[in-house]
C-alpha cells in the first residue's frame, strides 16, 4: 500500500487523466458541464438540477479507476511488472553492542566497499535501443548520469548486506602472519550467497569491566583485512565512557589503501539519544569517509529508517561539493531480487530499480533507459580484471 501511495503521488501527472479525457468521459456518459438555464416568472434565472448530477460523478470515478488499472502498470519500473513485494530484513546496527561486533561489522562493511572498487566502472548502457560501450563518447548529460550511477554502484554491495535477512556472523580463527588473533566475518547477500572476509589482528588493551561474573573488554586493534584476495592494513578503536547521563564514544575502523597511510577508508559510529518523559531512544548511524593523500574526498552517512513496518536504508553521499540522498528497499519483482531506490541526485528527484544478478547490477530508470555495472571484483583471487573484462564483453554482446 505504501508503494502505491508513493507511486500515485510521484506519477500523478502521467497516470491520472487530463481535463480533456475527463470531458470526453462526461460526454460519453451524457453529462455536460453547462447545465440548462431557465427563465423564472419573476425575471430571474435558475439552473436546472438534473438527477444525473449525483450519479454521473460516481460513474466517472469508476471510469477513472478503470483507466488507472490500465495505466498504472506502465509507470511501475520494468514496464508491466507487478508491484514489488518488500523483503524482511534486520537492523544490523542493533547487533553492534561491543568491541567484537563493532570490528566484525567494520570489516564486513569496509571489505564490501573495497571489493566493489574495481567493479564501479560501467559495463554497458542502452540508449535508443542500441547497445554501446562507454569507451565511446557520450553526451555530457549521459556522462553525468553515468558518473552518479558509478558512485552509487560502489555502495550496492554494502546495501545488499545491510538489507539482507541474516545477521553478520563472526567466527574466531587462528592468527596468521605474526598476528595473535583472527576473525572470519560472513554475511549473506540478497541472492542468498555467502560473502566473507578475514581479519587478522593484535589487541591493544583499552579497559575492562567486571559485572556479575561477566567481563566486558574494550580494545583497539592493529592488523590486516583480507578482501577478495587483497590485503589492507587496518586499525580500529572501540572506547566508550559513561558519566551519569552523558556518554562519549570513540569508535572507528580504518583500512589503508597505500603504504603512505594518507589514503584510507574509515567507518565511524555516530549516535544520538533522545529522552522524552520515561522513554529514551537512541539512533545510530555509520559514517564512511574516504581520504586520498590526506584530503577528504567523499563522506557517506548510512542509517536505517522504519515506516509502516518496512525497513529502508538511507544513504547521504557528499562528494565534490554535491550531496546526494537515496533510500533503498529490498524486494522481489518478477521472481528476481531487486532494490527500489528513490531520492535526489544533483538536486533532481530520481527513482530507479536495481536488479541484482550474479553477473552484475542492472539499473532500470523510469524513462526506460538502463545501465549495467559489475557486482563484485573478479573471484579468481589474482590481481587482474579478466572476469570484469568478460562481463563487459558479455553485456556488450561481444
Amino acid at each position: 500500500m505504501k508503494d502505491i501511495k508513493k507511486l500515485l503521488k510521484s506519477e500523478a501527472k502521467r497516470v491520472l487523466p487530463d481535463e480533456k479525457v475527463k470531458e470526453n468521459i462526461k460526454q460519453e456518459l451524457g453529462y455536460t458541464a453547462e447545465l440548462p438555464v431557465l427563465a423564472r416568472a419573476d425575471g430571474g434565472t435558475e439552473t436546472v438540477k438534473h438527477k444525473k448530477k449525483v450519479l454521473i460523478p460516481a460513474i466517472g470515478a469508476a471510469a477513472i479507476v478503470l483507466i488507472l488499472a490500465i495505466l498504472l502498470p506502465i509507470v511501475i519500473p520494468g514496464g508491466t511488472s507487478p508491484i514489488p513485494v518488500p523483503l524482511p530484513g534486520g537492523n544490523k546496527f542493533a547487533e553492534i553492542t561491543d568491541a567484537d561486533s563493532f570490528y566484525a561489522y567494520g570489516a564486513a562493511s569496509v571489505g564490501s566497499l573495497l571489493a566493489s572498487e574495481s567493479a564501479a566502472s560501467p559495463v554497458s548502457s542502452v540508449e535508443s535501443g542500441a547497445v554501446v560501450l562507454f569507451m565511446k563518447s557520450v553526451s555530457d548529460e549521459s556522462a553525468a548520469e553515468e558518473k552518479h550511477v558509478e558512485t552509487v554502484n560502489r555502495y550496492m554491495s554494502l546495501v545488499e548486506g545491510l538489507l539482507s535477512e541474516n545477521a553478520i556472523e563472526a567466527t574466531a580463527v587462528a592468527g596468521e602472519d605474526g598476528y595473535e588473533y583472527g576473525m572470519q566475518i560472513a554475511y549473506t547477500d540478497l541472492l542468498g550467497d555467502t560473502v566473507s572476509y578475514t581479519l587478522y589482528f593484535n589487541k591493544i588493551f583499552v579497559s575492562s569491566e567486571f559485572d556479575e561474573g561477566e567481563t566486558e573488554e574494550e580494545y583497539a586493534i592493529e592488523g590486516e583485512l583480507i578482501a577478495e584476495g587483497r590485503s589492507y592494513p587496518v586499525r580500529g578503536n572501540y572506547e566508550t565512557e559513561q558519566d551519569g547521563g552523558e556518554s562519549e564514544n570513540e569508535l572507528y575502523f580504518r583500512a589503508y589503501l597505500d603504504e603512505s597511510e594518507r589514503s584510507y577508508l574509515e567507518i565511524t559510529q555516530e549516535s544520538e539519544t533522545e529522552s522524552e518523559h520515561t522513554s529514551t531512544e537512541t539512533e545510530k548511524e555509520y559514517v564512511y569517509t574516504r581520504y586520498e593523500n590526506g584530503r577528504r574526498v567523499e563522506r557517506t552517512v548510512v542509517e536505517y529508517e522504519q515506516e509502516d513496518g518496512e525497513l529502508e536504508l538511507k544513504l547521504s553521499i557528499e562528494r565534490e561539493g554535491e550531496r546526494d540522498e537515496l533510500q533503498f528497499e529490498s524486494a522481489r519483482l518478477n521472481g528476481e531480487s531487486v532494490l527500489i531506490a528513490e531520492g535526489t541526485l544533483s538536486g533532481e528527484r530520481v527513482r530507479f530499480t536495481v536488479y541484482i544478478r550474479e553477473s552484475g547490477y542492472h539499473y532500470v530508470f523510469e524513462d526506460g533507459s538502463y545501465s549495467d555495472h559489475g557486482r563484485y571484483d573478479d573471484d579468481d583471487d589474482d590481481d587482474d580484471d579478466d572476469d570484469d573484462l568478460d562481463d563487459r564483453r558479455r553485456f556488450a554482446g561481444v
